[in-house]
């Protein structure tokens, strides 16, 4: 993992903005192997000095989504960032990746054949069985008489 970071000191605070890049290993959700990918994730971090001992995360409506408050002590020589890195890439990609069929039906990923079922829902031209199925329960509708026809909504007569 790398981690680039340009700090800005303002009057009462220290701003860090991270820029953190490394790997990842996840289960892939088609055939539940180990994927590896790359991860990016930025961040702010909002430095405030305190008088009082140790390290205190604020939570504050007004920070967006990528951006941290803590108050550190005159004891604390360093700020674990782990939590706050791990709860980026949480909040960023999705921790069961489903990848893509080649047009074989295969995982792009680990080359094994697709489950039928997926192989129904991917060709868009085939109905699935399942609805068919659900189809056949459906009521016929009843033979209504065209408004627009009226020879043919009223019965003829002599």
């Amino acid at each position: 993992m790398t981690a680039k970071v340009k700090a800005v000191p303002t009057l009462t605070h220290l701003m860090m903005d991270l820029a953190v890049r490394g790997s990842i290993t996840l289960d892939c959700g088609r055939c539940l192997d180990k994927l590896t990918g790359a991860f990016a994730v930025k961040l702010r971090l909002l430095v405030e000095k305190k008088d009082s001992q140790g390290l205190e995360w604020e939570e504050d409506e007004g920070l967006g989504i990528e951006e941290y408050l803590v108050k550190i002590g005159p004891d604390i020589q360093e700020i674990p960032l782990e939590h706050l890195i791990a709860e980026q890439i949480i909040l960023n990609y999705n921790l069961n990746p489903l990848p893509s069929l080649d047009e074989k039906d295969r995982c792009i990923q680990c080359n094994r054949q697709a489950f039928q079922a997926e192989a129904v829902r991917r060709d868009k031209d085939k109905v699935d069985p399942r609805w068919q199925k659900l189809q056949a329960l459906k009521k016929p509708e009843l033979d209504k008489p065209d408004a627009d026809k009226p020879d043919q909504a009223k019965p003829k007569g002599p």
